[in-house]
């Protein structure tokens, strides 16, 4: 039953992380308007495509760089906030993710 959410707890953010992969939760928490940023190791999972947001990384390699990068951004004023975030298109950022992994196992493969 992990598709279903609290009301309380999770159905009161505006943005939620799902650190693991969890594509029922992220396709429920979407259906009810929120925010929703992912890490998955695989950019074309479900949880990663229901994604606001998604980082394909390990989730321990993630968080660290996801705090440092989010630390950084506090000084930016709400204007530039709102234009990086209305820029961010995570359909193409997926496609980046998979043309970085096939460029990998090219160059691994010796091709």
């Amino acid at each position: 039953m992990r598709r279903k959410i609290d009301p309380s707890g999770i159905g009161d953010a505006d943005v939620v992380f799902v650190p693991l992969e969890d594509g029922d939760r992220a396709s429920a928490l979407r259906r009810m308007g929120k925010k929703v940023i992912a890490v998955d190791l695989n950019p074309l999972s479900r949880t990663s495509r229901s994604a606001n947001v998604t980082i394909v990384d390990n989730v321990t390699r993630a968080l660290p760089l996801l705090n440092r990068q989010v630390r950084g951004l506090k000084r930016y004023n709400k204007r530039r906030l709102v234009r990086i975030v209305s820029g961010f298109n995570n359909e193409k950022n997926l496609i980046m993710a998979v043309k970085e992994i096939m460029s990998y196992l090219n160059k691994w493969n010796g091709v």
